[in-house]
């Protein structure tokens, strides 16, 4: 027989799902391992894998207050420094006609300053 059937058996045990030399159970031969089925494992905990009831999630490693909350000082000056921003952009905002019509001026002159050279 293939031995990949072995191994895949082998992660099964280490998995906790099957018994450690099921390969040997199957085939009806000794087992691979030191001892034999027969002996009792002493000191393993109980697998214990209840279903749960209801499917929910639970955190019960965070509470509600491990949420990051800001102190005032905080929203102060982000409110501050907000507010600072949108006037400054509105007076950014107020210049933009002329420095449109600025840079239009320029555009054209140097298309004008190209056109006398070359012809």
């Amino acid at each position: 027989m293939s031995s990949n059937w072995i191994a895949s058996c082998d992660m099964l045990a280490d998995a906790g799902v099957v018994g450690f030399d099921i390969p040997a159970y199957i085939t009806g031969t000794t087992p691979r391992y030191v001892g034999s089925p027969q002996v009792p494992v002493y000191d393993l905990p109980p697998l214990n894998y209840a279903q749960p009831q209801k499917d929910e999630f639970k955190s019960s490693t965070l509470p509600d207050n491990s949420v990051v909350k800001n102190p005032i000082w905080k929203k102060v000056l982000f409110s501050v420094l907000a507010v600072g921003g949108l006037i400054w952009g509105a007076k950014k905002i107020g210049k933009l006609p002329t420095a449109l019509k600025d840079v239009g001026v320029k555009i054209s002159d140097f298309f004008k300053n190209i056109f006398k050279k070359w012809f």
